[in-house]
Parts: structure tokens; C-alpha cells; sequence
């Protein structure tokens, strides 16, 4: 559907701006920050929630000929919908923590250039929105209280800008092959080193591989919102412009197959033998940002499962007794916070009749027989990694009230139940992978109990910045043996 954009191009365009004139509004006005970080993130999620409903499929040039290109579509309606909802139930817990207008501000700019980061297809105007994002999250991660926040933050700036370097020596070599920055000039060309240094970038941004090392000590280590947001959405900023590269050249979901199967499996082993909880959340979004990008047929329903319900569990990690995993079965937990650690951990592990179960079928339906097949062996996997945060006792009656939590939760329960038709032949595969990851995850525990599971530290800076290097050879490697 290709509507007039006389009227809904200019609609689209003040929507992209507010956020930005909201974030100037909330430092100056402090008493309508929680108005306008309402209104911006109800309109974000309207706006990916209609573009669903109504398959909406059009672009948009600002700015004449070599202005900026916008493509508005249901696979970027997945990520606003889900940057809406996740910003908003940041903003309903954040509330409880008393945020002044510099944090309101960065999550508008945040949503903001999210937003522009969703719909844009050139890549420079890419390039600056990835960056706005980058800076806003290390601010926000700034506000941690912990000692080692403040390194925390400059390491995730430094990984981010050498990534973004990068990738913007990539963009200008598209431009001098192609004379353009578009998407489209870049899927064209024969497969190289422009190609190759862009999508080093925009792993390193979407928290895949060795590219994406910089995340599991990250999220864990920044406060519970900001954990929220981070696994939740803005990983999203680096993965949906991959996705758009899948699906305007195959030859580019080919080389990147190895890539997102490599993420998943990592991730899962490292959330198996990790001892903190946090960290086991951020672990598992590396393994699921590789499950996303193993087909865009399915990317978008997929990050959209994940963001939703990773966002929620993060949120929960404030309310947690302990983030010792071992001691996880000793500490009760107020069923407020032990219900929704139950259906996300569900819905991730893609267990019927959860969302997250949609989201994988859909994927083991648009990938090959051998990819379907370390999908169910992932499951299992991710069953055993998610049996590890259900086995908090119930605690007794409280009085909380996680406003946010609970808005995120409905997204994996309501839409699991509207694609209940689905899923009716699915209980047995279900509960096999149930009973299997249960298994591995007890034989596991057994292990953990004759001693700590010993696992290389991947997080060092010298590893992150030798992982860029090292994804970036293989790339190349693998497009001059003919992979690609």
C-alpha cells in the first residue's frame, strides 16, 4: 500500500521531531516531563501498532533527492511498537525512583532517535541516529550508583564509537562504489570490504557474536531500567538495518547465517554457566539478537517476543532478593515480581502459549531443515537457562505494585492468546522441550554443586576490540572463498 504522503509525509515528520522538542520542553518545564514522556511513547507504539494492523508499506524523502529516505513498514512497525511499550513501562518504574529532567530528557531523545533509527534507510542518516542513541545510553548508564558504573559507561562508548567508525568508513566506500548511501546501493554492490565494515558496525550495535561481547557485562552492570532498555529495545537500533540488508540481498542473510547461529549458541552456554542473574538475562539477549537475525522473515515478531519480555525481566531485577543465582532457591520472591520472572522466562524459552512460541515457529518455518533443527536444541537450551530464575519460593502478600512490569508481561500473554490457533498442535512439542531443558537444567545444577563451571572471561577490553577484527576477517574470508 502506497498512500498520498502530502499529508500523512508531514504527520510522519512532526512525529519524528517531538521527541526531541519534548526532551527540551522536559528540562525547561519540569512539572509536563511525565506528560510529554507519555505522550511520546504512546504515539511511538499508535504508530507501530497501526502500521501492523493496516500492513502500511510506503517511503518518505525529506529533504529533496539526496535528503533522507524514510521507509515505514510492518517490519519497522514491530520495533515501534516495542520502543513505545518498552520506553513507557521504563517510564512507569522510573517514576518510583524519583528520575529527575535529565533522565527524562535522555529517554526522550532515546525513544527519539530509536524512532528515526527504525525508519531511516540511508546510511548516514543511520549513522547520526546510532550515534544520538549511543551517547544518550551512556548517559543514562552514567546514572548508576555502583563504583564501577562509570567505566562501564565509557568502555559501552568506546566499543560503540570504534564500531561506529567503523562502519562509517564502510558508508563512504559504498558512496564512492555507488554514489549513494541508501540501502539499496549498498545490497547491490558485489560483496567487500564497504560491505564487511558496515555490518561490523551494526553487529557491534545489535549485540551479536564476538561483536556483541561489550553487552553481557553492560547490561548487567547498569541500573534496572536502564538494563530494560538496553536488552529490550536499543539493541534493536543495530539489528533492524541488518535485517532491511537481508532482505534486499540474500547473499547477505547467507554470510550472516553462521554469524546468528554462532550468537545464539554462545549466549546460551554462557547464561548456562554463569552465576549472576543479571548477567544470565544478558547473556541470553546475545543468544536471542542471533536468533532475530537469522531470517527477516521473522526478525521483526522476534525482537519484538524477546524485547517485550527481556524488557520486563530486567525491570523485575530491582525488586530481586539476590542476584546469586545460588542462593536463588532460598530467597522468596513477592508473586507481583515471581509472576512475571515466570512468563517471561516462559515466553524467551518459546514455550506454548506464549508469545515467544509464535515468534519461534514462525522462524523454524522460514529457515532451513538443518537451521529448524538448532532451533529445537536451542530451546532446550533456553528452557534449561530460564529453569534457573523460576525456582524463587513465593513470598507472602505485598503491597507492590510494578505498574511497568506488568505492562510489558501483557504483550507475551495477550499475544500469545490471539494466535492461540497457532499453537493447538504445539503442547507436546512444548512439553517435551520442557521436560528435556528441565533435564539438562538439573544435570547442570548437579555439576554446579561439585564445583564452579569454569568458562573463558570474554568481556576484557582487548577482547572487544580484537572480536571486531576477528568478525570482520572471517566476513572477508568467507566472501573471497565464494560464501556470499
Amino acid at each position: 500500500m502506497t498512500p498520498n504522503w502530502s499529508s500523512a509525509g508531514t504527520l510522519l515528520t512532526i512525529w519524528l521531531l517531538v521527541p526531541y522538542l519534548a526532551a527540551f520542553l522536559a528540562v525547561l518545564l519540569p512539572s509536563l516531563s511525565h506528560g510529554l514522556v507519555l505522550l511520546c511513547c504512546g504515539a511511538t507504539a499508535v504508530v507501530g501498532a497501526h502500521t501492523l494492523l493496516h500492513g502500511t508499506n510506503a517511503e518518505l524523502q525529506l529533504l529533496g533527492d539526496f535528503g533522507v529516505q524514510l521507509s515505514l513498514d510492518p517490519l519497522a512497525g514491530w520495533f515501534l511498537l516495542l520502543n513505545g511499550l518498552v520506553c513507557g513501562a521504563v517510564w512507569l518504574e522510573a517514576r518510583q525512583q524519583a528520575w529527575d529532567r535529565t533522565g527524562w530528557m535522555l529517554l526522550l531523545v532515546l525513544l527519539g532517535s530509536l524512532n528515526t533509527s527504525f525508519l531511516t534507510t540511508d546510511l548516514i542518516s543511520l549513522y547520526v541516529s546510532l550515534e544520538v542513541v549511543g551517547i544518550s545510553a551512556f548517559l543514562l548508564i552514567l546514572r548508576g550508583q555502583s563504583d564501577n558504573t562509570p567505566w562501564i559507561a565509557l568502555r559501552y562508548l568506546l566499543i560503540g564509537n570504534t564500531a561506529m567508525a567503523i562502519y562509517l568508513i564502510g558508508a563512504g566506500l559504498v558512496y564512492a562504489q555507488a554514489g549513494s548511501f541508501q540501502f539499496a546501493a549498498l545490497a547491490a554492490l558485489l560483496p567487500g570490504a564497504p560491505l564487511v565494515l558496515v555490518l561490523v558496525g551494526l553487529l557491534a550495535k545489535a549485540g551479536v557474536f564476538l561483536n556483541g561481547l561489550w553487552l553481557p557485562r553492560t547490561h548487567a552492570e547498569a541500573p534496572a531500567e536502564i538494563s530494560a532498555l538496553l536488552s529490550g529495545v536499543v539493541v534493536g537500533g543495530g539489528a533492524l538495518p541488518l535485517l532491511r540488508l537481508e532482505q534486499l540481498n540474500a547473499g547477505i542473510a547467507e554470510l550472516l547465517l553462521p554469524i546468528a547461529a554462532g550468537s545464539a549458541v554462545l549466549g546460551v552456554i554462557y547464561a548456562l554457566g554463569v552465576s549472576d542473574a543479571k548477567r544470565l538475562l544478558a547473556w541470553s539477549t546475545l543468544a536471542q539478537m542471533g536468533l532475530v537475525l537469522l531470517s527477516p522473515a521473522a526478525g521483526g515478531l522476534m525482537a519484538f517476543a524477546h524485547g517485550v519480555a527481556k524488557g520486563g525481566l530486567f525491570l523485575t531485577a530491582r525488586h530481586w532478593p539476590t542476584r546469586s543465582l545460588s542462593a536463588w532457591r532460598e530467597q522468596p520472591m513477592a508473586w507481583p515480581v515471581l509472576l512475571p520472572v515466570w512468563i517471561g522466562s516462559l515466553s524467551i524459552a518459546g514455550l506454548a502459549p506464549m508469545l515467544g512460541y509464535s515468534a519461534k515457529k514462525q522462524l523454524e518455518s522460514s529457515v532451513a531443515p538443518p537451521v529448524a533443527l538448532l532451533l529445537l536444541v536451542l530451546s532446550v537450551g533456553s528452557v534449561a537457562v530460564y529453569s534457573r530464575l523460576c525456582r524463587a519460593p513465593l513470598a507472602r502478600a505485598t503491597a507492590l505494585r510494578p505498574w511497568g512490569i506488568w505492562l510489558l508481561m501483557l504483550a507475551p500473554l495477550i499475544g500469545g492468546l490471539w494466535r492461540i490457533g497457532q499453537v493447538k498442535s504445539g503442547w507436546l512439542v512444548s512439553l517435551l522441550v520442557l521436560l528435556l531443558g528441565v533435564a539438562v537444567d538439573q544435570a547442570l545444577e548437579w555439576q554446579r554443586r561439585r564445583g564452579p563451571v569454569a568458562l573463558p572471561s570474554l568481556d576484557r577490553l582487548p577482547d572487544l576490540l580484537g572480536g571486531l577484527g576477528l568478525v570482520g576477517a572471517g566476513l572477508l574470508l568467507a566472501i573471497s572463498a565464494g560464501v556470499a
